[in-house]
């Protein structure tokens, strides 16, 4: 078995008190790290959130209040992180919000400009801030992203051109970035039940799909896997990529919806029939 080892790393997770976030900063725990938790507005209770690891037997985090599409808090944060490690191995940029479209009338031009501020310019600010205040890059960059750039989901857009332009900033971060030895990375998550897909998608398409296709649903707690692998050292040959961690789900047509073939595991429908 191969040994994951962080301890005495430090890592970054943006929005990551709730949801996916949490979830990343609990594997990267899981591993030794030293993870920071960023939040804003107040919306967890450090109390609980500590409770949560300590019940999975894993050191507090530390949690920072600190807005991420403001530069000058996230020079902050680096300071915070700075008093507390020795060095910063990993960014992790989770933190997204965009207001659904549910007509044309939504599509306005500062609801866009303020969705880009908070799920794609931040992961260049965290990148220059560490280099700033650490003297240092991290060794490692992983931005959350979404099948959004490529799949048109209902009340998406403007969430969907945020992460097509946070993948094409991870593109050209990797390059620019190589010579210093950072790798940069973008993930895709499959559809996961957290509070936000439950705002994008509604608590009836989520209740339904964890009654009728259990299998769709991912485990977070995977995502924060990939996260550990990818900063590991073991796939330091990965960088500029977009990756989908779904359990294969975005290779299912449309057709597969409609007749269980190629569908990944039974068809909730069909099961033990011809198809």
């Amino acid at each position: 078995m191969i040994r994951i080892d962080f301890e005495g790393a430090g890592v970054i997770v943006t929005g990551g008190t709730r949801g996916l976030g949490k979830a990343v900063g609990m594997e990267f725990a899981r591993a030794g790290a030293m993870v920071f938790l960023t939040h804003r507005w107040g919306s967890v209770d450090e109390g609980e959130l500590a409770a949560e690891f300590e019940a999975e037997g894993l050191p507090p985090p530390c949690v920072v209040e600190s807005d991420a599409s403001d530069p000058a808090a996230t020079r902050v944060l680096m300071e915070t992180v700075k008093g507390k490690v020795e060095r910063l191995d990993v960014v992790i940029s989770s933190l997204a919000l965009a207001k659904i479209a549910n007509d044309l009338s939504d599509l306005r031009r500062h609801s866009l400009e303020l969705s880009l501020r908070y799920s794609a310019w931040p992961v260049v600010d965290l990148v220059q801030a560490s280099r700033e205040v650490l003297g240092r890059y991290p060794r490692y960059v992983v931005a959350i992203s979404s099948d959004g750039p490529e799949v048109c989901h209902p009340g998406y857009d403007i969430i969907g051109v945020s992460k097509a332009v946070l993948e094409t900033l991870c593109r050209y971060l990797s390059l620019r970035l190589k010579g210093e030895g950072v790798r940069v990375n973008a993930l895709r998550p499959g559809l996961i039940d957290t509070e936000s897909s439950r705002a994008v998608f509604g608590d009836t398409l989520l209740d339904e799909a964890g009654q009728r296709m259990r299998e769709m649903l991912l485990d977070p707690r995977e995502v924060g896997r990939a996260c550990v692998a990818l900063c590991s050292g073991l796939m330091d040959a990965v960088t500029g990529q977009v990756i989908p961690v779904d359990e294969g789900w975005s290779l299912v047509s449309p057709v597969a919806y409609l007749t269980g073939k190629g569908w990944p595991g039974p068809f909730p429908e069909n099961e033990g029939q011809a198809s």
